[in-house]
């Protein structure tokens, strides 16, 4: 049994009490991962899914704007679940959360839960008080108090009841830089088929080459790799230099359209 956490919500205090709260109630193994944007949420489910391979576990993902959320949302954006073969997967859905889930077909709805039926119905079963029930759907740290529990409670078998949510209403994946890993490497939203493989891609960065393998990329030259991030058999390109920190070199941040002079990174706090 594994536990995954995805969230924005990453400094030491919120990290450490949602690992605790989770790890006081089941026995598994954590693991967390902190981001600051829906674009780096979505693609990291895709890969925490490709190294679990579909086992018995759970990955909470909460990444949401704190700006006009308030607007279309009563406290926030709504979460949702579904299941890969034995994961559950509890998501916000505000954004680009779901995005990669869409991409690669996974499904074609979640399942939308309800903040106060769940709580009511956890409550009823003996799974929380009635004042954690009551104080649950207006709580400002829903990734804390409540799909942390979601999680748990339905990994146990018990069911809580949703509607379904069409991914048609999630935005499609835009063609830019997720993460940057720690040799200044970018992975990209970019698939093999949404390149030229056999020519030069025209990207903001110049006119880059691509190349099934790094250790076929020549020193200090600038390309286009198939990297390791995917799931199943699709990987993803990344963007890199050859003995050379990439995003260092270039100013390359998250977010970054791979070809244009456009930015799809947005903070929690934008």
């Amino acid at each position: 049994m594994f536990t995954t956490f995805i969230n924005d919500c990453r400094d030491d205090n919120a990290r450490s009490r949602q690992e605790s709260r989770v790890g006081a109630l089941l026995k598994t193994s954590l693991s967390f991962i902190g981001v600051d944007s829906d674009l780096e949420a979505s693609m990291h489910l895709l890969d925490i899914l490709d190294a679990t391979g579909g086992q018995e576990g759970v990955i909470l993902v909460n990444v949401a704007h704190r700006g006009d959320h308030k607007k279309h949302f009563e406290n926030g954006t709504p979460f949702a679940y579904f299941w890969y073969h034995k994961t559950l997967v509890v998501s916000s859905i505000d954004g680009y959360a779901l995005s990669a889930v869409k991409r690669l077909g996974l499904v074609s709805e979640v399942n939308l839960l309800d903040i106060h039926e769940s709580s009511e119905l956890m409550f009823k079963n003996g799974f929380i008080n009635e004042t954690t029930a009551k104080y649950i759907p207006t709580s400002q740290f829903r990734s804390f108090d409540f799909i942390p529990r979601v999680g748990v409670y339905m990994i146990q078998g018990n069911h809580l009841p949703s509607t379904p949510f069409s991914l048609s209403a999630v935005p499609d994946l835009p063609p830019a830089i997720w993460h940057i890993d720690n040799f200044g490497n970018a992975k990209t939203t970019l698939t093999p088929d949404m390149i030229k493989t056999d020519t030069k891609t025209q990207t903001r960065y110049g006119e880059l080459t691509y190349y099934p393998n790094l250790h076929r990329v020549p020193s200090r030259e600038t390309a286009l790799v198939l990297g390791s991030s995917g799931l199943n058999n699709l990987r993803f390109v990344e963007v890199l230099s050859q003995n050379q920190n990439f995003a260092r070199h270039t100013n390359a941040k998250i977010g970054d359209d791979i070809f244009r002079d456009k930015s799809y990174f947005r903070t929690a706090t934008e």
